[in-house]
């Protein structure tokens, strides 16, 4: 038996770093599903008068306000494949956002329209646009919507 005593505390001290790297592993496995989980809704109000017939875009600027009290100032770029645009008050809602940044990039018109909305997604982040003017209410929607920071 007094051969075996050295080599118990060796043995035991091998497999504490493995009890913590288990014990850190529970507790971050424990943490994250609470993070990847919460997803809030975001609203976009933007004008878009800054037009250019010869490349059927136009400019302009806005802000996302999200339903946890975030905002973010943004320039929006919204195209038509067929003719020039102007957005007197455009409107765009959000879902599937977990902070107001996930907003920024290149959207596109998925095909799903429902009336006075053209529906456009990037990724996991789907948005519903509306808006108000001339080229609206005859019928114009956008093919792509480009959001970026200000």
């Amino acid at each position: 038996m007094a051969d075996l005593l050295p080599f118990l505390p060796s043995a035991t001290r091998r497999h504490r770093p493995c009890a913590w790297l288990l014990v850190a592993t529970v507790i971050g496995a424990m943490a994250l599903p609470a993070v990847a989980s919460d997803t809030t809704t975001c609203e976009l109000t933007f004008q878009a008068s800054d037009w250019s017939a010869h490349y059927r875009a136009a400019r302009g600027a806005g802000v996302v306000r999200c339903a946890d009290g975030r905002t973010l100032p943004v320039r929006v770029s919204v195209k038509d494949g067929d003719r020039a645009l102007r957005i007197d008050a455009g409107a765009a809602s959000f879902s599937g956002v977990r902070d107001p940044r996930d907003v920024v990039g290149a959207y596109a018109a998925d095909g799903r329209d429902s009336g006075a909305h053209r529906s456009m997604r990037k990724g996991g982040v789907q948005l519903r646009v509306t808006a108000t003017g001339d080229w609206w209410q005859q019928g114009g929607r956008p093919e792509s919507l480009v959001i970026a920071t200000r």
